[in-house]
């Protein structure tokens, strides 16, 4: 397939219908504005700890690293390890049914983490709301590449990527009003209903609504796979659920290596996951050892030898999906590059109102209400302006220009951030964030539609499930609790809780540097291996009408 006629009409009609409904048209506009609000669902309940973390550690007297762990780790590789199945789940069913399952689910998860009476439980329930959340945003891409045409891929992802910086806005903006009111309505809490602390009725309050949602997105239509490109596509499944639960065995130990051994029987594969499982095993128990924190490390060795079992798993039950990911330089440079970009982003989002909070001691639903608005507009305007952007470097000045978003979205990014961190007031703060929550998302809507555009259309929600997987170890499970134990190592050392989670902040922007490598790879391959797609799919075993 040639770069310049993938966009074009004849390869995706525009007057294309599903039904009554065409393709980009109204429906399909509504079709999105849900999945907006999914998504900012999505991120409210799961970004919500955000805001609560200090009423939290005071209340369960939890340090920075633990936090880190409980914001980030615990709920990143559950989400992970369930999204890989829940995206091939989305390949193999009706996508809107999942989405509304996993909204029910994490919302009911979400109010049950207003019900917690200690670290424990709370870290339980994160591990429902991480699960449940799994489901949206693999199955979000495929839906939306069957309502839109190609051209407009990178736009449509971007702006559906909005959802995710007004949710993000609106938990900090909802959950310091809703803490400061409940604290001065209750100053004693022994006369608050149920004994409920702030922290716990905004957990009750932010988790309801995405029940209703939920019964809402249910009623939706169903497309068709592949037709926004008139392709032919495997349509769903005649046994959805036992080729999830493959997924999911082929991935969860023990019953990934009972799963290859009955596959492939002890063959090389099921000796590679064997070794892959000591190797991870030893690593982690001396990262642990050096660290002191042994829950960080054993959880997330799980996460990561699911990975390495699932990706194995996949391998030999659909070897075509297999080499479209890993065997294509493209798709393991967008995979390292744009995930990478997210220990920034996760770890920015759990510990700047932090920090600011320290440093200048601010008011807290001030400044829930100034962070969570900057993030919601910022946010939503610098991701949608990402998309058009890499739509229109993608037209017109070359077809692969779009690959370096990430890298423009870093150098703006680092720039902006210690503009913030180096503020002397705080509403230079104000300021310099608005602008980074502006150029720290700009990357969004170009990632999600170079790994759509790589595969081909009945992978593409395993994919995005893979890519987000990524993210979710790369920058979820590592940003927000490397930040913290960063400060408190910082603390240990005679800094000041203000400095020392400062200091941490700056150097986490070093891994840009890593980002701008791999995306200078990803620009040098990403042309040939587009053109290629096909022509690769088939010569993996995809037959030749896909």
């Amino acid at each position: 397939m040639d770069l310049n006629n993938a966009n074009s009409p004849s390869q995706s009609p525009p007057n294309f219908h599903i039904g009554p409904y065409k393709i980009g048209g109204p429906y399909a506009k509504y079709i999105l504005f849900l999945l907006i609000l999914v998504y900012a669902m999505n991120l409210l309940d799961r970004q919500i700890l955000a805001i609560l973390a200090g009423e939290i550690q005071a209340d369960l007297g939890i340090s920075d690293s633990q936090m880190g762990f409980l914001y980030g780790t615990s709920f990143a590789v559950f989400y992970a390890i369930f999204g890989l199945p829940l995206g091939r789940l989305a390949d193999l069913w009706v996508r809107k049914t999942l989405i509304a399952c996993g909204l029910f689910t994490w919302s009911v998860m979400t109010m049950l983490c207003g019900m917690a009476g200690g670290a424990a439980s709370l870290t339980f329930f994160r591990f429902g709301v991480g699960i449940g959340e799994a489901t949206a945003t693999p199955s979000a891409y495929s839906l939306l590449s069957d309502w839109f045409e190609p051209k407009d891929r990178a736009s449509v992802i971007a702006i559906y990527s909005t959802g995710a910086y007004i949710g993000m806005g609106l938990s900090m903006f909802i959950g310091g009003w809703i803490v400061d009111w409940w604290n001065l309505s209750y100053p004693d809490i022994a006369d608050a209903p149920l004994g409920l602390k702030g922290w716990q009725v905004t957990f009750i309050i932010v988790g309801a609504p995405g029940v209703l949602l939920a019964a809402l997105f249910r009623t939706l239509k169903e497309p068709v796979r592949g037709f926004s490109e008139n392709v032919a596509s495997v349509q769903n499944h005649p046994h959805p659920f036992r080729e999830g639960w493959s997924e999911l065995a082929s991935i969860l130990p023990p019953f990934s290596v009972i799963s290859l051994y009955r596959r492939v029987g002890f063959t090389a594969p099921l000796i590679t996951n064997i070794v892959a499982a000591v190797i991870i095993v030893a690593l982690g128990g001396l990262i642990s050892h050096l660290t002191g924190r042994v829950t960080q490390w054993v959880v997330l060795g799980v996460g990561v030898y699911a990975l390495f079992s699932w990706a194995k798993s996949l391998a030999v039950r659909d070897p075509v999906t297999y080499a479209m990911i890993f065997r294509c330089k493209s798709m393991v440079y967008v995979n390292l590059a744009y995930p990478i970009i997210t220990f920034i982003t996760y770890g920015f989002a759990l510990w700047l109102a932090q920090y600011l909070l320290r440093k200048f001691d601010a008011d807290l639903s001030e400044l829930g209400m100034v962070l969570g608005l900057s993030t919601a507009i910022c946010g939503g305007v610098g991701v949608a302006t990402g998309g058009v952007v890499a739509d229109l470097m993608k037209r017109h000045i070359r077809e692969d220009a779009h690959t370096f978003m990430g890298l423009i979205s870093g150098i703006l990014t680092t720039i902006a951030a210690l503009f913030v961190l180096n503020a002397e007031t705080l509403q230079g703060a104000y300021i310099a964030n608005a602008f980074l929550q502006f150029v720290s998302v700009l990357w969004t809507g170009a990632a999600g539609g170079i790994i759509t555009t790589l595969v081909l259309p009945r992978m593409r929600a395993t994919a995005s499930a893979f890519y987000l997987a990524m993210g979710t170890f790369l920058g979820l499970a590592m940003g927000p609790f490397t930040i913290g134990y960063l400060s408190d190592t910082f603390q240990a050392s005679g800094n000041t809780p203000s400095d020392s989670l400062g200091l941490s902040l700056k150097l986490a922007l070093l891994v840009y540097v890593v980002v701008a490598l791999f995306t200078v790879l990803l620009f040098r391959h990403y042309r040939e291996d587009f053109n290629t797609r096909e022509a690769r799919a088939i010569a993996a075993g995809e037959p030749a009408h896909s």
